[in-house]
């Protein structure tokens, strides 16, 4: 078995066999609802930052809305603009940084899901990247973000979620350890680990390790910092991907869903 010291990202298909576990389908039903929740009734148009293999830009473009996606890996950029190109779907996959990108045209929704927003690893990045996410959205648009809910930095014994599982799908096996390992630095708020993704398929194998680091963001350190930007402001909030779960301490409360609207 081949052991690649390289980002999880130079697999695509195994990883997105590995976050195959989420139904994107009904993701995409609830991020529907909560933009109407924040009052747009339509969206006509959306970015997916961070998008790896696209399930939500891709599942938004098979419902005919205009979509696209940015991610900064030159891999992910090629495998989900194939996907793409097989599902005959309009969906543009551009290879940026999602700090700093621009669109041909504002859209009505940006989003950010699973942790993908945590790479923003200091306060400079996370102001620089909504000031670039406000101007790429319409006079009204709404950015969705997705975290761990905050539970999970601070009371370590009603976590939320594993790190550690493993899934079949399409003839391969993933194994995911998504830095179990990792020591948070109370200064930074930043976990540092390693990934590691273990594949099986058609009689090959082979393991990716790679370094991860990730910013833990509390709920009051987002408040403060979409203030500070005064691009956006929080319209809505929501514990699961389920418009009946409100975002609280409650045990069926699992992630931390900002809905933002931009107002300059």
């Amino acid at each position: 078995m081949a052991i690649m010291s390289y980002s999880p990202y130079v697999n695509p298909e195994a990883y997105e066999v590995a976050f195959s576990f989420r139904n994107y389908v009904e993701a995409v039903d609830f991020i529907i609802e909560a933009c109407r929740a924040a009052g747009r009734a339509q969206v006509g148009s959306v970015v997916e930052l961070g998008c790896g293999p696209g399930q939500y830009c891709r599942e938004f473009a098979r419902r005919g809305v205009k979509s696209c996606g940015v991610d900064l890996s030159p891999e992910m950029v090629a495998y989900t603009s194939a996907k793409c190109t097989e599902e005959k779907l309009d969906c543009p996959i551009i290879e940026a940084d999602f700090r700093h990108f621009t669109l041909d045209q504002p859209v009505d929704l940006a989003l950010t899901m699973m942790a993908t927003f945590g790479y923003l690893l200091s306060n400079d990045d996370i102001i620089e990247h909504f000031d670039t996410v406000a101007n790429n959205l319409t006079d009204d648009g709404l950015y969705l973000i997705e975290l761990p809910h905050p539970r999970d930095v601070f009371d370590s014994q009603r976590g939320s979620t594993t790190n550690v599982w493993e899934i079949e799908k399409d003839g391969m096996k993933v194994h995911t350890d998504w830095a179990l390992d990792a020591v948070l630095d109370p200064l930074t708020g930043i976990d540092s680990g390693t990934v590691r993704i273990k594949w099986e398929k058609d009689g090959h194998s082979g393991m990716i390790e790679s370094p991860d680091h990730m910013r833990r963001l509390s709920f009051g350190l987002m408040q403060s910092l979409i203030k500070l930007s005064g691009r956006f402001a929080i319209v809505e909030m929501y514990g699961d991907l389920n418009i009946n779960q409100p975002f609280d301490n409650n045990e069926k409360a699992w992630r931390m869903i900002l809905v933002l609207r931009r107002i300059v």
